[in-house]
């Protein structure tokens, strides 16, 4: 990951930019602790350390190189998670305060105006000394403060509560119709898993459960569409060896992620092609059955800025057939090229879900992820082509997720009526 634009933003201006956040959020802390008589001040001193404490070791462990096979669940547990419980409570509580201070810009900005004008600066000299305006504005003063407190216990209750159920995945079932499919495929199952982020918060120990979780299935092909690493090449490791036990009768198969380029791509690709999950990078084969087959193919991560036509064009060069085609595409925003490439059903991950998702509206899911993609999770439809987006199992920037629980998806492939 040395050297990578990905490095330079994670290791140095991301760290920056959350000090600053924190920095902010401390001032405000100090501030209103000092301002509300009701609460001790042996609190003012207690959020300073606590503000210290949680962003030193944040700091350590941004820049150490903690091994995913190197971290006890005794360490995890006492200085990670909590760690990181406090840096994403405190960032979204920073949200909250950014955006109300947004809002409260401009009409900030026009009383400062307003004061510079006499007549105005009198009337509102006047309102503010009228009773009533001193009973609403304390009123206020008092709301607000209550609420800020109500939106921290939220955050902190929902980032802990996010850990704990960051384990507790779902298994779904799924049923994709598609045109032309071989009668000897009617029926046949699809177990799907992606992004599994090996790292300190997803141990070897998890990904030997969701292995065999995944082998729970028994589909009759397992395919997995990237990101085994999180960002490190000494994380493919305990990821090759925890999936090794992956079984299918028509075989394990998977394309690679945009976080396994964060490490040695070719040290990960081999670690993982060697544990038995056959990779296809922008190349296809048949899944044959009986008398007839089907074609799989595979694309390397797409970089942003990049488009697919150049990968879809390598690995459906040797396609010369109008039997159905599978694609394993790591990121799923290209639903449109696919059917423009006569794509029938595309497999993705990537986005998480959302991984932390404030409410769902229908299929609309509030979630950060919603800004970088219209596709977050579940199956989708454009024309001729289909394609499903998985959660997939692990996380990432935070080792939890709210309203997103890990996926393990099968997948029942029925043709047309």
């Amino acid at each position: 990951m040395s050297g990578t634009p990905f490095s330079i933003v994670f290791r140095f201006i991301l760290p920056i930019f959350i000090m600053a956040g924190q920095w902010y959020l401390l001032k405000r802390t100090r501030r209103f602790l000092k301002t509300t008589p009701l609460l001790p001040q042996w609190l003012n001193p207690l959020a300073t350390f606590s503000f210290i404490l949680f962003n030193a070791l944040f700091l350590v462990l941004i820049f150490s190189q903690l091994s995913p096979a190197g971290a006890p669940r005794l360490f995890l547990y006492v200085i990670v998670y909590p760690t990181y419980v406090w840096e994403g409570a405190t960032f979204f509580i920073f949200m909250v305060l950014a955006v109300a201070r947004l809002i409260r810009f401009p009409f900030d900005g026009l009383i400062r105006i307003g004061k510079k004008i006499s007549p105005v600066k009198r009337k509102i000299t006047t309102v503010k000394s009228n009773p009533n305006f001193e009973r609403f504005d304390n009123s206020r003063r008092m709301f607000l403060k209550t609420g800020a407190v109500a939106i921290s216990a939220y955050s902190f209750i929902g980032a802990t509560k996010g850990i704990i159920e960051r384990g507790r995945y779902d298994v779904i079932d799924k049923t994709v119709r598609i045109r032309n499919l071989p009668q000897e495929f009617n029926g046949f199952t699809i177990g799907l898993m992606s992004d599994i982020h090996s790292s300190i918060f997803m141990t070897k120990e998890e990904m030997v459960d969701y292995a065999a979780a995944l082998n729970n299935v028994k589909a009759d092909v397992i395919f997995v569409p990237g990101d085994f690493v999180n960002s490190r090449t000494e994380e493919v490791y305990p990821c090759a060896e925890a999936f090794s036990v992956l079984r299918a009768p028509y075989g394990v198969y998977g394309c690679l992620g945009n976080h396994d380029y964060y490490a040695d791509v070719e040290e990960v690709a081999k670690q993982i092609d060697a544990c038995g999950i056959k990779l296809l990078r922008n190349d296809a084969v048949k899944i044959q059955k009986g008398s007839s087959f089907i074609n799989l193919v595979g694309v390397d991560d797409i970089p942003i800025g990049a488009t697919p036509e150049a990968y879809l064009r390598n690995a459906l060069s040797s396609v010369h057939n109008i039997n159905p085609k599978i694609l394993l595409c790591h990121k799923p925003y290209y639903l449109d090229s696919f059917d423009a490439h006569n794509i029938d059903l595309t497999l993705a991950g990537h986005t998480h879900g959302g991984q932390i998702v404030f409410a769902k509206i229908g299929r609309a899911l509030i979630t950060p992820a919603s800004l970088v993609s219209k596709y977050v999770w579940g199956l989708y439809k454009l024309n001729k082509a289909q394609m499903y987006v998985t959660r997939g199992i692990g996380t990432v920037g935070v080792p939890f997720r709210i309203n997103c629980p890990p996926e393990i998806t099968k997948i029942t492939l029925q043709s047309y009526a």
